[in-house]
């Protein structure tokens, strides 16, 4: 049974930051600067293995399960839904490509894009995803002005409907880059465990009063929420204000990956983007923190862990089975500009 949030009437104090919950799934940490990061910035495991850094995610990309080259606005013919292809033109194009492309126009104010969005798109159920596409920004491109947003590219999962909403389900994936930073991130906000909330400044909710003696279940959070297992680079945990509570983490680029002047990685020349996640394993019962993300640009390693906690024994059989492409300013636009996306392809992950 779900928790109603008003039963959480306990507020505590921060936990002492040594204090471990073992559920068997990976610890849970109270306040768990888990990530681990090489010389160079990128998040590796324990062990150090960063993987490949300049040979880009070719080894990770199996079978295709989407292309999308924008060669017209027939994007239901291609089998996308929920959205439209007016946004489709002949004016730019990535190198290589159909001769034309996806342009998401901000006017403004507007948190979306102005002549619509493709929206989403079903591919077969898989336990590893890669995309990659490619990426242009309008010369004086600003993104949100702030330290979140655009969203960009999600994948979800069987354990949702169809036209679920991308901030509230039981895992969602997170594609984007943030004031020239490229970032990846998970969500699982229905899976909150209402009865015991690790707040961000590590204080808590409930727990009976006491976070560390908290016993969680695999009926929880694995992103934030209630506690850390497993690599991460921030998190977040938030009230929604309705009883349930936003629950995330991510991993960033230790430096820039696109530029405001011209020159290397000048965000307004075309860039090829790769993204790679696996789920974790199911094992005696419990999640362990075996989940893998890549994150390359041009070619170039960024991100790399291969110790995340994407899901619980809650969902043994959950599978990534849906692509969206949602470009989103939750505050407004602070400007009038343009990102084009170019060359989308969805394909098996695979473990080199």
């Amino acid at each position: 049974m779900v928790l109603a949030l008003a039963s959480c009437s306990d507020e505590g104090e921060a936990p002492d930051a040594s204090a471990i919950v073992d559920v068997g799934s990976g610890e849970i940490d109270a306040g768990a600067d888990a990530m681990v990061r090489s010389d160079a910035g990128i998040v590796t495991n324990d062990a150090g293995d960063a993987g490949p850094t300049a040979t880009g995610g070719a080894a990770f990309r199996g079978a295709i399960l989407l292309a999308e080259p924008f060669a017209d606005s027939d994007i239901a013919g291609r089998g996308w839904y929920d959205g439209r292809g007016d946004g489709v033109t002949s004016s730019e194009g990535a190198p290589g490509g159909s001769g034309g492309a996806f342009a998401c126009r901000w006017t403004m104010g507007e948190s979306v894009c102005a002549d619509g969005v493709p929206a989403r798109h079903a591919i077969a159920p898989q336990s590893a995803v890669y995309l990659s596409f490619w990426v242009k920004h309008s010369v004086g491109w600003v993104g949100s002005g702030r330290p979140y947003h655009p969203h960009l590219f999600h994948f979800v999962t069987n354990e949702d409907d169809d036209y679920v909403g991308p901030s509230h389900t039981h895992l969602t994936t997170y594609i984007e880059h943030v004031n020239g930073r490229g970032m990846l991130a998970l969500q699982d906000s229905r899976n909150v465990d209402l009865a015991c909330i690790l707040r961000n400044d590590d204080s808590f909710v409930g727990c009976g009063g006491d976070f560390s003696s908290y016993a969680f279940t695999e009926q929880r959070s694995v992103a934030a929420c209630n506690g850390i297992a497993g690599d991460l680079d921030g998190r977040d945990c938030f009230s929604n204000g309705n009883g349930t509570w936003y629950s995330s983490r991510a991993w960033y680029t230790p430096d820039d990956v696109f530029a405001d002047t011209p020159g290397p990685g000048y965000e307004s020349d075309w860039h090829f983007v790769e993204a790679y996640f696996r789920l974790n394993t199911i094992e005696a019962g419990r999640g362990v923190p075996n989940g893998a993300i890549r994150y390359w640009v041009d070619g170039t390693l960024h991100i790399s862990s291969d110790r995340v906690l994407m899901r619980t024994a809650q969902f043994p059989d959950m599978r990534f089975d849906q692509f969206l492409l949602l470009p989103y300013i939750g505050d407004g636009s602070p400007r009038d500009q343009t990102m084009w996306l170019d060359e989308i392809t969805v394909a098996v992950g695979l473990t080199p």
